[in-house]
């Protein structure tokens, strides 16, 4: 696996936009999740707040862009069924190390 998070946040001011990876459950905080969320919570919860900050629906906003893409990147993991979330919270973990 590649480092490719690891400088994906650097250079925004909103503490929202923090490297998630740092931490177990910045995935969920993203999406306002409990850890124990459902696949259903989880998939309605991307699609509320995809709907939201959707570069179509705010043209020429920055802010709205990097949002949505913390919000994809969110889903990406949390809504996979097949990734082992405790494989790649540790993958991650030591790839943020190196």
């Amino acid at each position: 696996m590649s480092c490719v998070l690891s400088s994906l946040y650097q250079g925004t001011s909103n503490s929202v936009f923090r490297a998630l990876y740092k931490t177990k459950t910045g995935y969920y905080d993203v999406l306002e999740l409990p850890p124990s969320a459902t696949q259903a919570q989880i998939k309605n919860a991307y699609y509320k707040q995809s709907f939201i900050y959707h570069p179509d629906r705010n043209a020429g906003s920055d802010e709205a862009t990097v949002r949505f893409s913390v919000i994809s990147e969110a889903y990406t993991v949390l809504g996979n069924k097949q990734i082992n979330k405790k494989e790649f919270f540790s993958k991650i973990s030591s790839c943020a190390l190196t």
